[in-house]
């Protein structure tokens, strides 16, 4: 059995404890999870301190809602989904501050965990990705190599043979275009429809 497979039957049944109320498997899975989740949250928001408070969070309600928590789907699922949504939460209160939008844009353009979305993240990264579609090409390719590919602004400069002042603005100008839609009420919709499946 591979690590991973034998890793995700330990995870879930640590999770079956847990709903039984075993505050043994809630400290081992705090253990587990404490860190990685911080990691995870604090990378999507860009605020060490408010992501502490944010997983912080996620552990006081899954103990408090350890016996009524549906138990589908695996445990790493459960946690980062739960972080997912709380990290957007944030980000919305906080939309105005243009460091926010970008955590946004960032998070969303970021390769996705095989975690189980339900149907309003996945909407969400739609509008995204509609996003994308609609910006200039030459613009497109460049955002599409940084933030999907994570190619370094010189990297990209010497793919596409223009210099690292152009990569530059071709992303500053596609930061601009994503930041437009953020204002736009049927993103703002969607976003306040995440907050009703907020953990």
């Amino acid at each position: 059995m591979s690590g991973s497979i034998r890793n995700i039957s330990e995870d879930n049944h640590l999770f079956s404890l847990l709903c039984e109320g075993s505050k043994e498997a809630f400290d081992q899975i705090y253990n587990l999870y404490w860190k990685r989740l911080l990691v995870y949250v604090t990378n999507a928001i860009k605020d060490k301190e408010a992501a502490q408070d944010i997983v912080q969070e996620i552990f006081i309600s899954l103990w408090l809602r350890r016996e009524t928590i549906p138990h589908s789907g695996t445990l790493a699922g459960y946690l980062y989904t739960a972080a997912r949504y709380k990290g957007i939460s944030y980000i919305q209160a906080n939309l105005k501050e243009s460091k926010h939008a970008d955590a946004l844009i960032a998070y969303f353009s970021e390769r996705q965990d095989s975690l189980n979305e339900d149907f309003a993240a996945k909407e969400l990264q739609l509008i995204f990705d509609k996003g994308i579609e609609n910006l200039p090409p030459k613009m497109r390719e460049v955002f599409v190599l940084s933030r999907k590919e994570n190619l370094s602004y010189k990297e990209i400069s010497q793919k596409l043979n223009i210099s690292d002042k152009t990569v530059k603005k071709q992303i500053s100008n596609a930061l601009k275009h994503f930041k437009l839609i953020l204002n736009e009420s049927y993103f703002v919709h969607i976003l306040s429809i995440l907050t009703i499946f907020t953990f």
